[in-house]
């Protein structure tokens, strides 16, 4: 009877380390610091017993870069094809990873993907992404006061407002919600925690009520703005638009300044999480949004008519809005901003820090034009 028992265990525990996300305590809470790094919200983790820093983000499943990876002798699952946040496809190999620590709880069997060797966010100071996939059934909470967040599969350790409830979209993985524009026409939205700034439109949504007068059209724009799990975006171009009205659940925001994105959807990124604390009940479908404040918050703003990024280990004129084309193409190499010269360049210290220093409304710019001299720009606000 005992060697019945004892087999047993060992199938329910087999079949429990299968379960994704899994933990052998159901009172289990774990609440996990984060600090923000280049717009990234990046917390602690051991994967295996191995320690490192990762990028949380709800918009991707679980990730391991390359380097990390080495060494951990996981199993791998299989390969699968999938878009990042530009809509971009990328392959990547599937692997159990048998313990995820985090905020003093493992989970167990949790499946992850390995990134491709050199892929950009090796050089970002983090070994890869908390994502979805460790969030199975749970109730995920980001209070970005407290710098904290809060993991449980019990509901007793959140305040669930039904009031502040938003229904999210069956069968997907990441948080999708409806949103309205102006007031009136509706979006759908992925919270993409992973991403920077406030709101993103998707290029479906521009073309599908761009003659709706829902915004204002503020102008256009070529180049690279955004990075995604396969590397930098592809040279494209985007519209710029002010968007008077915006509403999320009980949150109310005017003026939205936005640009658009080749994502299949439009998306609220890092900086939404400012305003408000999220409550996301991956078991029954519904995100809660309780803001900070319940008067209407201004989001209008001024931005580069140059977007000034790292490629290669370079400054280049990553974009650029149509006010600046009879200057520049973009692409172009930026060796000085306001008189301080720049050649190589490690693209983490340039997000994280204060490295180029534009802090005024104005800026100089030596860039290496198409005849390879130097000419001097003044890039503005706009």
């Amino acid at each position: 009877m005992n060697r019945q028992i004892m087999k047993l265990f060992k199938y329910l525990l087999a079949v429990l380390l299968c379960i994704p996300g899994t933990t052998f305590a159901t009172g289990y809470c774990a609440r996990i610091p984060y600090t923000m790094s280049g717009g990234k919200m990046v917390v602690k983790a051991e994967i295996n017993g191995k320690q490192g820093n990762f990028i949380f983000d709800t918009g991707a499943p679980v990730c391991l870069t390359y380097s990390f990876a080495l060494g951990l002798e996981l199993e791998t699952l299989g390969k699968v094809r999938c878009q990042d946040s530009n809509g971009s496809l990328v392959d990547n190999r599937v692997v159990m990873l048998n313990c995820f620590r985090v905020g003093g709880i493992d989970f167990m069997g949790v499946q992850g993907m390995i990134m491709e060797e050199g892929n950009m966010v090796e050089s970002f100071g983090v070994d890869g992404i908390l994502g979805y996939s460790l969030f199975g059934d749970k109730i995920v909470e980001i209070d970005s006061r407290k710098k904290q967040i809060t993991i449980s599969g019990n509901g007793e350790y959140f305040s669930l407002d039904t009031t502040a409830a938003i229904p999210m979209l069956l069968n997907s993985r990441v948080p999708l919600i409806e949103v309205k524009l102006s007031g009136r026409t509706v979006d759908t939205v992925m919270l993409d925690c992973g991403a920077g700034g406030f709101f993103d439109l998707s290029e479906k949504t521009y073309n599908r009520l761009q003659t709706e007068e829902v915004w204002t059209f503020l102008g256009r724009g070529r180049g690279i703005l955004s990075l995604g799990a396969a590397g930098l975006e592809k040279f494209s171009l985007k519209y710029r638009v002010r968007i008077p009205g915006f509403t999320v659940g009980k949150g109310r925001f005017s003026d939205v300044v936005t640009k658009t994105t080749s994502g299949n959807n439009s998306r609220l990124g890092a900086e939404f999480l400012d305003y408000g604390i999220v409550t996301i009940d991956y078991r029954k479908r519904i995100l809660y949004y309780r803001p900070f404040e319940e008067k209407v918050k201004n989001m209008n703003r001024k931005e580069w008519n140059v977007v000034i990024t790292v490629m290669d280990n370079e400054l280049k004129a990553g974009f650029v809005w149509e006010s600046m084309w009879k200057d520049l193409q973009g692409g172009e190499k930026i060796i000085a901003v306001n008189g301080k010269r720049f050649d190589k360049v490690d693209a983490w210290q340039a997000m994280t820090t204060d490295l180029i220093g534009l802090s005024e409304e104005q800026a100089e710019i030596v860039v290496i034009g198409e005849n390879g001299k130097e000419k001097k720009l003044i890039i503005r606000k706009e």
